[in-house]
């Protein structure tokens, strides 16, 4: 509850700013300042601020009361306001609420103990969303910092890999075929760790809605055949085959082709990863408006504590498992700015099935 209050009345009729004086004196308000003015000048009133709460009346000489609290607003005055009527009707309550009015008061309520309790009412509500605005800031301030020093990072890292890669090209030749496989577990290091840069970098975008898309009209059947060529050689080495189930009639998507080989990508890796030699299936289907992406396996499966976190960033779950916790949460992302959702179902030891849908082209 306020204590001592500082406040504006703004009204052109002497009777009024008497009637409010008034009111005030008798409620159980405590105003230490009690500033009037009869003009509704911007400048005059934004001059006599700061004050805790701003009572102005509708009926003003040139301007109405909504009018000069757009004004207001637009100069970034965000002082509470208590509007002062002799009507209170829809129009006038939706015109108000569109300017920035805290609320809306019928003179002929007009009493020092209503009057109180608006003026608490007006200066609770406006300490409320100061205090919002400041935590938004805060946490804009926040994430800015966070993606300027993640690209700071990103691009300080990318420079020492590059020279570490330069050095892996320039043994080649120097060293014996049986140190040769150390240069391949360096390689296999600085691929892991640009895919992690890339994945951090990612993950920052669709955070802050960043993400850029370039759409088209896109041929599904060829997006999952592409996607099934790319890992044909990985499935074969771990002794699996990949197995693509697809419609006859052409299905046509709109999406960004290289983003949804990416989801494609993600999903067909992480089943290779579990899948334990045996077959990895892809299907498509259309269903209604939409197209819908399965991708299957035949691993152990993911358990029911699991599940709920199989899409969110960072999650500890996979982390400890060796993974950074990015890739489905990428996929999630992408999918989300296509206007498709993505899906998980499992039981354990039964394997996992991910799917997810984009919309179909026109």
């Amino acid at each position: 509850m306020p204590g001592p209050v500082r406040l504006l009345v703004v009204a052109a009729a002497e009777v009024d700013r008497l009637a409010v004086r008034r009111a005030l004196e008798q409620s159980a308000l405590t105003v230490v300042q009690l500033d009037e003015a009869s003009a509704a000048d911007t400048g005059l009133v934004q001059a006599q601020t700061p004050c805790d709460c701003l009572i102005i009346d509708q009926d003003l000489a040139g301007v109405s009361g909504v009018e000069l609290t757009r004004q207001l607003r637009a100069k970034q005055v965000m002082t509470p306001v208590v509007l002062l009527t002799a009507r209170a009707d829809d129009e006038l309550l939706q015109a108000a609420a569109e300017a920035g009015v805290t609320d809306v008061f019928p003179k002929t309520d007009l009493s020092p103990r209503r009057l109180e309790l608006r003026v608490r009412f007006a200066i609770r509500i406006g300490r409320a969303e100061a205090e919002s605005g400041r935590a938004v800031e805060a946490a804009q301030q926040a994430s800015r910092a966070k993606n300027d020093i993640l690209a700071v990072v990103s691009h300080d890292l990318r420079g020492p890999l590059h020279a570490i890669s330069l050095a892996v090209e320039a043994l080649r030749d120097e060293i014996p075929e049986t140190s040769k496989r150390y240069l391949g577990a360096i390689e296999r290091s600085i691929n892991r760790a640009e895919r992690l840069i890339v994945d951090l970098l990612e993950a920052a975008q669709i955070e802050n809605g960043a993400l850029q898309l370039n759409k088209g009209s896109i041929d599904a059947i060829s997006l999952v055949n592409q996607a099934a060529q790319d890992h044909e050689l990985l499935a074969k080495e771990s002794g699996g085959v990949i197995v693509s189930q697809l419609p006859v009639e052409p299905t046509l998507v709109a999406a960004d082709r290289d983003r949804v080989l990416q989801v494609l990508s993600n999903l067909i890796g992480n089943a290779l990863k579990h899948a334990r030699g045996s077959a990895i299936e892809i299907g498509l289907r259309r269903s209604g408006k939409d197209a819908t992406f399965v991708v299957r396996d035949g691993g152990p499966g993911i358990s029911d504590s699991e599940l709920p976190h199989i899409f969110d960033r960072y999650w500890s779950g996979r982390i400890k498992k060796g993974g950074a916790g990015l890739g489905l949460a990428i996929a999630k992302g992408i999918v989300d700015a296509h206007g498709g959702k993505i899906a998980v179902e499992s039981q354990h030891g039964k394997g996992a099935e991910f799917s997810f849908t984009l919309p179909l082209a026109r």
